[in-house]
């Protein structure tokens, strides 16, 4: 019971009234004419306290009317009788089944079924059900009803467990969404193993007005369980070799001491095997090197044997791409090749480099194809050819990359003029420091939100790039956006959109003359940026985690346009008819392979689940417990003081009635106890009326 105003209940203590009445009587003296008193003392009359009550039901019937309007007044409230004060209305019950992939382990997923369906047995002809299916997300699977036929055939149409994690936060916030939509408390049925990771590491509330929980825990004690968790590789490689030691990790969870072989895989074919100790709940790692992997999308696996009752993460899987090189087209003056050298050196660097360069002189590209190539550099090149300079335009707004580099050729106004809607910035002056004046400047400041500079966001490596010297520079107009400075403000490096394409224009020539940058070690992470940027090559991970969403543009070139066709690992398409057209993202609910068609060819893409469902470790009974707990917290809510409760239940006007009665009751009742009584005595002279003695009617 809860009330609406409690502190109406104090006034219970004025109970103290009628027994206090009742115990004490004040005597009244009998009245009898007598012709003098001057031979009589005065003598006060006294209260006396009696030693046992006398008229029982009397004071127990003055007891009851005040103990009834005090607690009429408190307006009180039955939570478990809402059905009845608010008209009659049936049980409402969500039944919230588990379908995350810790369900599949061993019987977990029949029992579930077995125990929704006693759930719904026990539904009376009035009660309303929804079964909720709930793991990283939650689905409400029908509208209210009291079929229970029609609840059963929900169960039996297919339902299974999916590759998502458990969140109970999912499964609460489907009970506060029904709660909320009915006005009125909810019956819960929990179905699930309840594994610890569902919690996500924070203590879980029921949200809503909750009118009874009930948990149904599939567990039992922690299972054992293997998996391998993760593998550290690259995406995509550019030779026939893998260019580094690819190392998997193997996991164990309440396990014992036991050895396992993991088995590479790349397309169908085993690549090779290796055996690895797991310690007792504990981690291995495993290490593949030294093996071939074939040009194209290859689906790849690292898997364990021999499997245990949770097979569907033994495995994880990963995409190995093996792709040629990107081309670059260098263009330098005849002659000047000091930039050249400075730029194979860099791009060299890189263990497996995925840029190839093609160098050649402005004459001798004259009749190349610019769109066999990622991204173009003009070298201080001032006057390309004509062919070049209009192929230009149409290599860049397609979506390729231009990096311009500016030395003793600029400024070129002529150039500048014909590619203005490309150029991002204009030449001003070209600006030569000499012993005499300045003898060199340092490179300033610099977008640190911008891609090009991810590199460079530490203290540290931001330093080793302020401190390369430059003794010449071209003077800019920026048209574009600048985003690298000298230290005197002048700008640096200027970017210009252009289309799908991207162009950057830097201020010097990396020449080892006009600067000192190409011999600081911040060079190369630079220049590899500025090639990628400009190239717009993707930064695809080998593997995401279930759920994810991923953007369908990372996965093709920016020249590339089109309708994309995705198929999931079930074989099935994963895109509707509505987004076919152009999908922008894709979600990620089932574990294994995604192919992503368009009409130039085709991409993968490796869906893993999340670690931590392969810990089946159950909640403790102290997260439980705030389960169990809360209910009675949120039903205490949804009875607050406020017009909708005490409009549902006015059982305060009953008290009050039944007071009222009562309080008749007693009159008629004191009444017949304690009328008036007449007594004899001497009579009145003139009269033959006896006096009347007269008594208090308190006290008897």
């Amino acid at each position: 019971m809860s009330f609406l105003s409690p502190w109406f209940l104090l006034a219970g203590l004025a109970v103290g009234i009628p027994i206090w009445v009742h115990l004490v009587r004040r005597e009244q003296p009998n009245r009898v004419p007598f012709s003098s008193l001057m031979f009589f003392r005065r003598l006060p009359v006294k209260s006396v306290s009696r030693q046992r009550l006398k008229h029982l039901l009397l004071l127990a019937i003055r007891i009851a009317v005040i103990l009834l309007i005090a607690l009429a007044f408190a307006r009180p409230y039955f939570p478990n009788m809402a059905r009845t004060f608010s008209g009659g209305r049936n049980k409402h019950v969500a039944i919230l089944l588990d379908t995350s992939l810790s369900m599949q382990y061993g019987d977990r997923w029949q029992r579930a079924l077995a125990a929704a369906k006693d759930a719904i047995a026990g539904l009376s002809e009035r009660d309303r059900a929804q079964i909720i299916t709930f793991s990283s997300e939650y689905e409400i699977r029908n509208m209210p009803s009291s079929d229970k036929s029609e609840l059963r055939a929900i169960l039996d149409g297919g339902l299974s467990p999916g590759a998502g994690p458990t969140s109970f936060t999912q499964a609460f916030r489907a009970v506060e969404k029904i709660s909320e939509d009915l006005n009125r408390p909810v019956s819960v049925v929990l179905i699930s193993d309840m594994q610890r990771a569902g919690t996500g590491g924070q203590p879980q509330r029921l949200s809503g007005a909750i009118a009874e929980f009930k948990a149904v825990d599939l567990a039992g004690q922690n299972a054992s369980n293997w998996t391998v968790s993760q593998a550290r590789s690259h995406r995509t490689i550019y030779r026939a070799r893998y260019p580094d030691r690819l190392v998997a990790e193997v996991r164990g969870y309440n396990t014992p001491t036991a050895s396992k072989e993991a088995v590479l895989t790349i397309g169908n074919k085993v690549v090779q095997r290796k055996m690895v100790e797991v310690p007792a709940s504990g981690t291995a790692t495993v290490v593949f090197d030294t093996f071939d992997v074939p040009l194209g999308n290859n689906p790849t696996e690292i898997s364990i044997t021999p499997h245990d009752s949770l097979p569907q993460d033994d495995s994880f899987r990963f995409v190995l791409e093996r792709r040629e090189p990107y081309r670059l087209l260098f263009l330098h003056v005849p002659g000047e090749t000091a930039e050249l050298y400075y730029f194979r050196s860099a791009l060299g660097a890189e263990t497996d480099s995925p840029f190839s360069i093609d160098a050649r002189t402005p004459g001798d590209a004259a009749s190349l194809r610019l769109q066999d190539y990622a991204t173009v550099v003009l070298s201080n090149v001032g006057d390309p050819p004509a062919s070049i300079r209009s192929a230009l335009r149409n290599f860049v707004s397609g979506g390729r990359g231009l990096l311009i580099t500016m030395g003793s050729r600029f400024p070129a106004p002529a150039l500048e003029t014909e590619l203005k809607e490309i150029w991002p910035a204009k030449a001003t002056e070209k600006r030569l420091l000499t012993p005499d004046r300045e003898r060199m400047i340092l490179l300033g400041q610099f977008d640190k939100e911008h891609p090009l500079f991810r590199e460079f966001r530490d203290p540290g490596a931001a330093d080793s790039l302020r401190s390369s010297e430059t003794y010449a520079y071209i003077r800019l107009q920026p048209q574009g956006n600048v985003l690298l400075r000298y230290a005197n403000g002048d700008p640096a490096l200027v970017e210009k959109q252009v289309g799908r394409g991207r162009v950057l224009q830097f201020a010097s020539i990396f020449d080892n003359v006009w600067n000192d940058f190409p011999l600081h070690p911040a060079f190369i992470p630079l220049l590899h940026q500025l090639v990628r940027y400009t190239s717009q090559l993707s930064e695809e991970p080998p593997a995401y985690t279930i759920p994810s969403a991923v953007s369908l543009s990372t996965y093709k070139a920016a020249s590339q346009a089109g309708v994309w066709d995705v198929i999931g690992p079930d074989g099935k398409r994963q895109v509707s008819l509505e987004h076919e057209a152009r999908p922008d993202f894709l979600t990620l609910r089932q574990a294994g392979f995604y192919e992503l068609r368009q009409s130039d060819g085709s991409r993968l893409i490796a869906a893993n689940i999340d670690p931590r469902e392969s810990d089946l470790t159950a909640l403790t009974a102290e997260d439980r417990a705030l389960w169990t707990a809360n209910p009675t917290e949120q039903q205490d809510a949804a009875a607050a003081p406020g017009p909708d409760a005490a409009r549902r239940q006015n059982v305060w006007w009953a008290l009050l009635l039944i007071a009222l009665l009562l309080g008749m009751f007693e009159v008629y009742l004191a009444n017949q106890y304690l009328r008036p009584q007449l007594e004899s005595g001497v009579p009145l002279a003139g009269t033959a009326e006896p006096v009347e003695a007269k008594e208090s009617a308190y006290g008897r």
